[in-house]
């Protein structure tokens, strides 16, 4: 049996078509990488060209990218989003479409907008976190319900006069909240302006604190 030679398929095609191809493969595995190419290809060997054969014929990645005008696509893409944030986008997706396993999770992120786990995995992310069973079981919270149950446990544990974080920290229920710290980096906000955006005006206490200070 005769096996075809796909670097001679490659070399047949003009620039046009290989671009064609190319950009269709980039689409549909939700390409962002020379990694992701290069690992996309091993599962699928003979639908695209080598990254040595691209390079031949285009200069580099990079030119290829240029020239196809996918300047999204990039490693950096995901450097302006924070660890948070991008937790929150793969948590939504995974809870969503009842991911249980990262080969799963790479599967159906095909086509879509969405970071490879290898690139999550160069942050500060626990990547088995988001396929905890016990946090996939949960539907995904969005800040203003975050905050409303913020609230609802300051009044639950009496601390509407003090607004103490402190007293809020060691009391809180953490089944039925976050740590106070992780609220405040997924919402970018400090205390005081946690408790601003629910309505209280820390200030007041705030000043008598400190006036308690220099008093002392």
């Amino acid at each position: 049996m005769t096996v075809k030679d796909h670097r001679t398929i490659w070399k047949a095609k003009n620039d046009l078509e290989l671009m064609v191809l190319i950009q269709e493969f980039i689409e549909f595995e939700g390409i962002t990488s020379v990694r992701d190419y290069q690992n996309a290809k091993k599962e699928f060997p003979n639908k695209v060209p080598s990254l040595w054969f691209i390079n031949e014929r285009f200069g580099s990645w990079e030119n290829l990218q240029n020239r196809l005008g996918n300047k999204t696509y990039d490693r950096y893409r995901w450097a302006k989003y924070s660890d948070d944030q991008l937790f929150e986008i793969l948590q939504s997706f995974i809870v969503k479409n009842n991911i249980r396993s990262q080969r799963m999770y790479e599967k159906k992120r095909k086509g879509k907008n969405l970071p490879s786990l290898s690139t999550v995995n160069k942050r500060q992310i626990d990547i088995s976190q988001l396929f905890d069973k016990r946090v996939g079981s949960k539907r995904f919270v969005t800040d203003f319900e975050l905050l409303t149950s913020l609230k609802n446990e300051i009044v639950r544990l009496n601390l509407e006069e003090s607004l103490s974080m402190t007293e809020f920290r060691k009391r809180h229920d953490r089944d039925a909240l976050p740590s106070i710290d992780t609220i405040m980096r997924r919402t970018n906000k400090n205390w005081e302006e946690l408790l601003t955006e629910i309505g209280y005006d820390y200030r007041p206490i705030k000043t008598s604190r400190l006036l308690q200070n220099l008093e002392n």
